[in-house]
């Protein structure tokens, strides 16, 4: 009779670990911005939902203290690792600004950023907003949760996380959206790259102007110029680096149960 009342709570503890791993990292549900009784809400709410579906696919018998220590090790590591994969995909898009703001001079002009509470780059930030509109725009939220709903039906409560082939799927993520980050900085690079010449030939030719003065707020114009009308290129870009997301989430969570 105890392990028939134990054992559903051990279930419910292990399912809200793995989500509680999941919200900690992925952006928007984990914004410092939402308070902590409405994510406290959401997780209950999403256990309770969760519950039914994957009760039976809980421990068979209490374990002791140490097994489920490492039990909840393993479903918060799970979570994490799945987050992370939505994480550095919006990373993504603070490196794109990173790139215009060092080449504008504005590496120094960092903005708090609402939804992590850190400091990062002004036209990161610009693209981060554009980019999470668009995130919710595409129902992004919604397949998240249906991303970490499918990933209790491929790996059952307590099984053991494959850390290493985790690693090594996250690496490639990781430098596939680097390569798409700049990309995403490329027009903007460019433009800034041919007055650093253009710049260049006349401070040898034409000592006499301060290149400082004359350049630096010319960069900066330019810079924005470029930006603005890039923008509405912007939006394929987005689409295409959630679109990988979505496709690489659901790739690990396939090789997991496979």
């Amino acid at each position: 009779m105890d392990d028939q009342l134990i054992l559903p709570v051990l279930t419910f503890g292990l399912i809200m670990t793995r989500l509680i791993g999941f919200f900690l990292v992925v952006p928007f549900y984990g914004s410092v911005q939402i308070p902590a009784r409405v994510k406290a809400g959401l997780l209950l709410f999403l256990t309770l939902l969760i519950f039914p579906v994957v009760s039976e696919a809980g421990p068979a018998k209490p374990p002791v203290p140490l097994e489920f220590s490492l039990l909840l090790l393993n479903e918060v590591l799970a979570g994490f690792l799945l987050g992370f994969i939505v994480f550095i995909t919006f990373s993504t898009v603070q490196l794109a600004g990173q790139f215009i703001d060092l080449r504008m001079g504005f590496a120094l002009v960092n903005v708090l950023d609402p939804q992590s509470g850190e400091q990062i780059p002004l036209a990161g930030q610009l693209k981060t907003i554009i980019a999470t509109l668009l995130f919710l725009s595409l129902q992004g939220h919604h397949l998240l949760l249906k991303g970490i709903f499918e990933s209790f039906e491929v790996l059952a409560l307590g099984q053991a996380f494959p850390i290493l082939m985790t690693g090594e799927f996250i690496m490639r993520v990781v430098g596939n959206l680097f390569y798409i980050s700049f990309m995403m900085a490329l027009p903007v690079i460019a433009v800034l790259f041919i007055s650093d010449i253009v710049f260049g030939f006349l401070a040898r030719t034409i000592p006499q102007i301060n290149m400082f003065s004359v350049g630096i707020p010319t960069k900066i114009l330019l810079g924005i110029m470029v930006f603005f009308l890039a923008l509405p290129t912007f939006g394929s870009y987005f689409r295409e680096i959630f679109q990988t997301m979505f496709g690489q989430l659901h790739q690990l969570v396939q090789g997991i149960g496979g």
